[in-house]
């Protein structure tokens, strides 16, 4: 079965590649957008400029979209959003494509706009929290959530004495958490890095780069530090996954660092089941510092595994039985 995954370059990114296993045996590509994340992606790619920056870019690439899905001809197409799910999907139903649509991990308690857009046509429609049932309609299923709490043994002290700092993949930049950490580098005995995306600000107390090409590379910074600084999004869960103490700072409406404060709900709701630390200002990120940086000596940390029911159902749906 040719499978098309159309997804963003970011968190959604993310997210669908902790899904891979359901697509084993398939013949899959993806269809996302233009980055040097998703250039380095290995596997058969279609690259299109952020539709998220700029809605009427769909316009212009109307053509070019046709184009993939006649030229590919995919049996199913999978999404967990962004926008870019949007126009595909549309595209699919008048040409009799199935469609999966998957509600992102970071959405809680409110849908998302793409969510909402193609819930009508999508031939199923998963939600990953309970929450989310009462938001949509008979036909959304929740099949679990993507992750699992566990406890995991670390050893810290094998770990650098470096603060990994992410501000994520998102068109606007995230100045308010890159200047409070910059002033906070200046004062502990600790390297800081920083990712700085679409940030202006130029840190002069740590260590930065806007982008890496790779996923391991990124990977790699947060295996081998102490403590990763991230926004509320998918970075929290593979930090978590790689045995880093992690610290939430998310962005927020009021500072129009985000359309809408999910990433808020979303940082809280893990801190609830004690897997990270929320901070949403300065102050309050220096404190927590200081608090988890205080214990060196712990053997055990919150962390998560995936949850195989979703790869399960996705898996079985694709084979069986209903596709």
């Amino acid at each position: 079965m040719k499978i098309a995954l159309v997804c963003s370059h970011g968190g959604h990114l993310t997210e669908m590649l902790y899904l891979m296993d359901a697509f084993r045996g398939h013949d899959v590509f993806f269809i996302t957008y233009n980055h040097p994340r998703t250039k380095a992606l290995p596997y058969r790619k279609y690259l299109f400029p952020n539709f998220g920056e700029n809605p009427f870019r769909v316009i212009s690439h109307l053509p070019e979209i046709i184009r993939v899905i006649a030229r590919e001809k995919p049996d199913v197409m999978v999404s967990n959003g962004a926008e870019i799910a949007i126009p595909f999907f549309y595209l699919g139903k008048i040409l009799g494509i199935k469609t999966i649509f998957i509600e992102c991990y970071t959405r809680v308690n409110e849908p998302t706009i793409t969510g909402k857009l193609v819930y009508p046509i999508s031939d199923y429609f998963f939600v990953l929290w309970p929450e989310m049932l009462q938001r949509y309609g008979k036909k959304a299923k929740y099949v679990g959530g993507l992750f699992k709490k566990i406890k995991k043994k670390v050893n810290l002290k094998e770990k650098k004495n470096q603060i990994f700092v992410i501000t994520g993949t998102h068109y606007l930049g995230f100045e308010r958490l890159v200047k409070a950490i910059d002033e906070i580098a200046g004062n502990i005995p600790y390297d800081v890095i920083i990712q700085l995306g679409h940030t202006p600000y130029k840190p002069k107390n740590a260590k930065y780069f806007a982008f890496l090409d790779e996923d391991e590379k990124i990977r790699e910074l947060i295996r081998t530090s102490k403590v990763v600084i991230t926004q509320g999004a998918m970075s929290l869960i593979e930090a978590l996954n790689l045995g880093s103490l992690v610290i939430a700072f998310p962005r927020l409406k009021r500072f129009k660092e985000h359309i809408n404060d999910h990433q808020l709900v979303f940082s809280k709701k893990l801190e609830k089941d004690d897997l990270v630390k929320v901070a949403t200002d300065k102050k309050e990120i220096k404190r927590l510092l200081a608090e988890v940086l205080s214990n060196p000596k712990r053997k055990y940390l919150n962390s998560v595994i995936m949850n195989k029911r979703i790869t399960n159902i996705l898996r079985e749906l694709l084979e069986g039985k209903s596709c």
